[in-house]
């Protein structure tokens, strides 16, 4: 595939429909758990009501925010070291709009949300998979 059609890609043909959730009120162990048993980088916090922002819990950030400042993850809860809130992109927005939204605030995932339910997460990773799964491979 050409790098044109590779950019027409939208963010739903390569977003992680397999992601961990857990609640804010969840253990950083917790968390972990989940995101090692679906084998993900990272674990979508829940929102507490409708009114409520998603949030997202990194492996970095577990580093940075629990391990770093030894923190027992069996007692440190997901809202206390979780990002919130998250960006926000639409599943039909193409690859390099997601792209620019990712080096403009400068962050790693954002979440795909279609028809007002959680449908998936990009991350970085999944863009530059994108971008070389659609090339021959001399093209590298």
């Amino acid at each position: 595939m050409q790098p044109r059609e590779t950019y027409s890609l939208r963010a739903r043909d390569v977003m992680n429909r397999n992601f961990a959730l857990v609640t804010p009120l969840a253990t950083v162990q917790e968390a972990v758990e989940a995101m090692l048993a679906c084998d993900c980088q990272v674990a979508i916090v829940d929102r507490a009501d409708e009114d409520d922002a998603y949030g997202i819990l990194t492996f970095q950030e577990i580093v940075y925010r629990v391990i770093a400042l030894s923190l027992p993850a069996t007692r440190t809860r997901v809202a206390d070291v979780m990002i919130k809130p998250l960006i926000v992109v639409n599943p039909t927005l193409r690859l390099p709009f997601v792209a620019q939204l990712f080096a403009r605030f400068g962050i790693q995932n954002a979440i795909v949300i279609e028809e007002h339910r959680l449908a998936g997460v990009i991350s970085s990773a999944d863009l530059v998979r994108a971008l070389t799964a659609r090339r021959d491979p001399g093209d590298l």
